[in-house]
């Protein structure tokens, strides 16, 4: 089955076909949640059936508040997050394909005289080894849908002056 990525922070709908049940008909949905080797229920929502269809939807409350330390490189071992659901009606049940949800992210730097950095440009190395670039303004620079875990954040032609 495929991966679907998510952004983090809306509704996911979810969507099964289910033939032979009329319309109306309530069901199940499990969210569940494949981390480290384990698998675990997170939730379970309600849905119904249409037009041969089963329809729901699941607002996610993952709490993702990190402050992550510099590191000196991208590390390879990344406990990965992702989420399936399961929908049940009466004695059949279907499994979806898994859900990741990629992240806003804002980074925010300062120079040596606790000034925000401006002007540099950067790029961004993720731990699945995707990249991205940008520039830091007023001492941020954000990163939009970014995938969850540890990065390396380099640094293009950023001058620090020292005065005696």
């Amino acid at each position: 089955m495929s991966e679907t990525k998510l952004p983090y922070g809306k509704p996911v709908k979810l969507l099964v076909d289910y033939q032979g049940f009329p319309d109306g008909r309530l069901m199940l949905f499990e969210i569940r949640r494949k981390k480290g080797g384990k698998e675990e229920k997170v939730t379970e929502v309600y849905g119904v059936t249409k037009g041969g269809k089963g329809v729901g939807q699941w607002i996610p409350l993952i709490e993702r508040k990190e402050i992550l330390p510099l590191e000196e490189k991208v590390s390879e071992l990344v406990e990965e997050e992702k989420y399936y659901f399961i929908a049940k009606i009466d004695d059949q049940e279907a499994k979806s394909g898994d859900m990741v949800f990629t992240y806003p992210l804002d980074i925010y730097l300062k120079d040596t005289d606790d000034k925000p950095v401006h002007g540099a440009k950067c790029t961004i190395t993720f731990a699945d080894r995707t990249k991205k670039e940008g520039e830091i303004k007023n001492g941020h620079a954000k990163f939009k849908d970014v995938p969850a875990g540890k990065f390396k954040l380099d640094l293009e032609v950023y001058e620090f002056v020292f005065e005696d």
